[in-house]
């Protein structure tokens, strides 16, 4: 199953566009030529929500009043609408669980995913974790609330309801963090078990084979409880709470090392490209998804043999590739060449 057809219709620059897809495409074009904005309608078509912006009326082209983004999937038909000052319409979602294709956003933020604040690697987490275990988006929402009542006890100094809420926080933090530690364990032991079988290259063979993620679970120490009982002064000074699942992050090392004080930015960007597509195929594998990988701006920061590199590991993935460059690659072994 894969997306077979875009047609964006006053969506951002394009004013009439309908594009086939093939499994694996490149789409190349000068810079302001509409690539990202291609990957944004596909994102949009499949999850209605835009990687760039959270104004769905500014994704209307600037001469019209509406946008309209259609998709095949396989044999279904859906299409979204929005018109200024409407809300936004949906035909044909009734089918979305049985063709529901994910989409993974690869670009150069995502493959800084080493250097980012540690909210990006979080969000990523828990974007993934919505996908594989259903009940973690209750167990997310019931956290934030918790954490928002908590922050809202320490700044009225109420100390009953700040007991309250530290248990249940404690608590809540400890199920979630369960469930962050036990993917990732998962995709990693995959990415070394299965994934290193299809890497030819010796070179990142010993890369990925070293490759460790530690977790820091956003808290000092193993009892969050302690934690927050040696911080409630700290926490009521400053009306919010320092510890818990909200804080927690993740740290990977190559060869005993953080990947940033061996690697060039070229081969961390190679990295992260493999520990995300680890990611899409173990859902691939594991869960009742189908995944269409978008990736913006690949050649940037890559020379040529780390070009190749990338396109050769690619290839050894399943899952639809979008691929956006600002020239035409040589050896790149896709199906489809868009030239914008």
């Amino acid at each position: 199953m894969r997306l077979k057809k875009l047609h964006l219709l006053n969506f951002r620059s394009f004013k009439d566009f309908l594009l086939p897809l093939e499994n694996s495409a490149l789409i190349y074009g000068d810079n302001g030529a509409g690539k990202t904005s291609i990957l944004e309608g596909i994102h949009f078509a499949l999850k209605s929500k835009s990687f760039r912006t959270t104004s769905i009326n500014s994704m209307i082209n600037k001469d019209a009043d509406f946008f309209r983004i259609s998709s095949d999937i396989h044999d279904c038909k859906r299409a979204l609408e929005k018109r200024t000052g409407k809300a936004l319409i949906k035909e044909n979602y009734d089918s979305f669980d049985k063709y529901d294709l994910l989409p993974l956003l690869i670009n150069n933020f995502s493959l800084r995913f080493l250097e980012q604040n540690k909210d990006v690697r979080r969000d990523f987490i828990d974007y993934y974790l919505f996908h594989v275990k259903h009940e973690y988006l209750e167990k997310l929402k019931r956290f934030r609330k918790i954490l928002h009542s908590r922050n809202k006890a320490l700044k009225i100094t109420d100390k009953d309801q700040i007991g309250v809420w530290t248990k249940l926080l404690v608590e809540e933090s400890y199920e979630i963090n369960k469930d962050r530690k036990e993917i990732i364990s998962m995709v990693i032991e995959n990415l070394k078990s299965n994934i290193l079988e299809k890497i030819n290259d010796e070179k990142w063979k010993k890369i990925l084979d070293s490759l460790e993620i530690s977790f820091f679970s956003g808290w000092i120490g193993e009892d969050l409880q302690m934690s927050l009982r040696e911080e409630y002064e700290e926490d009521l000074k400053k009306g919010y709470t320092k510890s818990g699942a909200h804080k927690f992050d993740l740290d990977v090392k190559v060869y005993n090392e953080k990947s940033g004080n061996i690697m060039s930015r070229g081969e961390q960007k190679l990295l992260i490209l493999l520990i995300f597509l680890s990611f899409g195929e173990y859902l691939l594998n594991n869960v009742s998804k189908k995944i269409i990988y978008l990736i913006d701006d690949l050649p940037s920061e890559l020379d040529q043999n780390n070009l190749d590199l990338a396109f050769n590991f690619l290839r050894k993935f399943k899952g639809q590739k979008l691929i956006t460059s600002i020239k035409k690659l040589e050896n790149t072994h896709v199906d489809q060449l868009i030239d914008l």
